[in-house]
């Protein structure tokens, strides 16, 4: 393990030719009202020539002061017959997220948690990292580090290329995001989204991504339900506890 490098990555990283002048402050609006869309997937049994998953997405409706509307899906399960059944899996996830983003699209801003795949009017894309570095710092480490400089206790934003930036949501936030936004508006819109970054327990993030992040979420107990279900009903389908075991063991559990 290098851990001399992993240091060296953070302690090192300057400001690596960032532009101070591109820096925009922005002011937060007091009123908003907005989508917030997200999904949640995992693999339920591995088969290796197969997986099954389980699936959940939803969204909600919300001003800065209370969620107007919340609708969840049901958990769908899938079969997936590949060998990169992790990588289609969140594919499929995403176009779920995505037909329900081109429903409910229109004269309210719609917020992705993630980066955009595609290109949609009015759609924000809302992620934790950027995916970019300056040789081995991520790139919005350096950003956040030079905006807390130049820019504190303000709201501001940093264009990365085109349509990806850094923003911060909040003055009194410790985090900067990517934000994914294709749009001719981007002022306006991130004054927008700031009014619903407002709340003590995600501050500087939109609340209502947290929100239905909580909602979608498949937890520990609904992942042992579905798995004592499939189970169950393949027992009640004639498959017997050998060839279950045959089909799905892991020989990692052995050895582990």
């Amino acid at each position: 393990m290098k851990v001399e490098e992993v240091i060296e990555a953070l302690a090192g990283a300057d400001d690596f030719g960032i532009d101070r002048d591109n820096f925009i402050e922005f002011e937060r609006r007091k009123n908003c009202t907005a989508y917030s869309i997200d999904g949640s997937s995992l693999k339920i049994f591995d088969a290796y020539s197969f997986s099954i998953f389980a699936r959940r997405v939803g969204y909600n409706k919300a001003n800065e002061k209370n969620i107007i509307e919340r609708r969840v899906g049901e958990i769908e399960l899938d079969v997936i017959y590949d060998e990169n059944a992790d990588a289609e899996n969140d594919s499929r996830r995403e176009n779920e997220e995505y037909k329900i983003a081109k429903e409910i699209a229109g004269n309210e801003i719609v917020i992705f948690d993630g980066c955009l795949k595609y290109e949609i009017e009015g759609v924000v894309g809302i992620s934790k990292k950027s995916g970019y570095r300056k040789e081995k710092t991520p790139l919005l480490f350096i950003i956040k580090k030079v905006g807390d400089e130049i820019m504190k206790e303000k709201c501001w934003y940093y264009k990365i290329g085109d349509g990806i930036y850094a923003v911060k949501f909040n003055p009194y936030s410790k985090f900067v995001f990517r934000v994914d936004y294709f749009g001719k508006y981007e002022e306006e819109v991130f004054s927008e989204i700031s009014a619903l970054c407002k709340d003590i327990s995600c501050l500087g993030y939109p609340y209502c991504l947290a929100d239905i992040h909580r909602h979608v979420k498949i937890g520990k107990e609904e992942e042992i339900y579905l798995k004592h279900l499939i189970q169950k009903t393949a027992f009640e389908k004639g498959i017997s506890h050998e060839e279950w075991e045959s089909i799905f063991y892991d020989y990692h559990d052995y050895i582990e």
